[in-house]
């Protein structure tokens, strides 16, 4: 029953994504979000130590990133809303989010959707971890698994499969590999001096009441933007300290993505990249995934799925009001609803074949 489930889910999803397709021009600003396949159903990352926290609840309910219906619905809910490529956290070979990295990978085409791996600093916060021999292992492992596996579907930049890391990865060494374009990401990149691309825009907090807004377009049109960064919970289980200087729009009052967005379609002539932090991240509050939201002024569990799909279309249409996408909206969003009730009717069936 769940098989048939999931496939009926993915042919009306092909069909759509088909129909957008037939609609889109050519070459195109991206929009790449950062998602994080580290969840499972046995709470890992679910609030299950001080290190990972959770106040707010996905739509369908605490899931597994594992799960191919969780990963459909993931892409299936991006495709519509025309988000082009992900940025996927990976925490080395072999690990948890390595095998559910794969498992979506495989999955990418089916969704019209590109992907590149962002390394984590794995190892350890010392920036002498990272030297030449772990790059070059690294670098290798990513090319044999990701690449060259998955050609169609890895997201090249520059011409060549980009390649994230997070710092303090590139503080000590950084290569230069001719098979991949490195693109170093983090924090306070304006200070540290040797990042690239923000991983959101720090330097716009703490942002809890109104304030004129000038996002920075990095090397090669790179901007970041986010809904939202609420780590607050950190600091309440002692685990970070500063949160409040950190906080943008806690409870989605000031519109903030509305705002950084808007700054985007006023600037297109700078911006090649927007990158949203986050799909998926639910400790650090910055998820636009549908969810059921704990401090949000507005309860619509799609708000900010909405606003996406609203500036991806007005983006397509460079700037203006509408893009020919825009056409497309409402039934989009009344498909994201039946991908949503599928995923958890599935799950349902799931559950109660396992107990029987």
């Amino acid at each position: 029953m769940v098989a048939g489930v999931r496939f009926y889910v993915i042919i009306i999803i092909s069909l759509f994504f088909s129909l957008l397709a037939g609609h889109a021009g050519g070459d195109s600003r991206l929009v790449c979000f950062y998602f994080y396949p580290w969840y499972s159903g046995d709470s890992r990352h679910w609030g299950d130590s001080p290190q990972t926290p959770v106040v707010d609840v996905p739509l369908p309910g605490y899931y597994d990133s594992r799960d191919p219906m969780v990963i459909d619905w993931q892409l299936g809910l991006m495709g519509e809303a025309g988000i082009d490529c992900l940025l996927v956290s990976w925490w080395g070979p072999g690990s948890f989010e390595d095998y559910a990295a794969r498992l979506l990978f495989q999955r990418l085409g089916d969704h019209g959707l590109k992907a590149a791996i962002l390394v984590e600093p794995y190892l350890g916060g010392d920036p002498g971890l990272y030297g030449e021999v772990w790059w070059r292992e690294t670098l290798d492992y990513i090319y044999e698994n990701f690449v060259e596996k998955y050609p169609e579907s890895y997201l090249a930049w520059e011409g060549r499969p980009l390649v994230l890391a997070f710092n303090p990865i590139g503080m000590s060494y950084r290569p230069l590999d001719p098979r991949f374009t490195i693109r170093i990401v983090g924090n306070d990149i304006d200070r540290a001096g040797y990042q690239d691309w923000d991983l959101w825009p720090d330097y716009l907090s703490p942002w809890v009441s109104e304030k004129d807004v000038e996002l920075k377009v990095r090397s090669d049109g790179y901007v970041a933007i986010t809904p939202r960064f609420d780590d607050r919970v950190f600091c309440e289980a002692g685990v970070r300290t500063g949160c409040g200087e950190r906080l943008i729009d806690p409870d989605y009052s000031l519109q903030a993505y509305a705002t950084q967005w808007e700054w985007v379609l006023n600037n297109l002539d700078k911006v090649r990249l927007v990158a949203v932090y986050s799909w998926n991240e639910y400790h650090e509050r910055s998820m636009v995934e549908p969810h059921v939201d704990a401090t949000a002024v507005n309860s619509d569990p799609y708000y900010l799925y909405k606003l996406t799909m609203d500036y991806t279309s007005r983006l397509e249409a460079g700037g203006g009001d509408r893009g020919v996408r825009s056409l497309l909206v409402p039934g989009a969003l009344a498909l994201a609803a039946l991908l949503t009730l599928a995923l958890i009717v599935g799950r349902g069936w799931m559950r109660r074949g396992v107990g029987g």
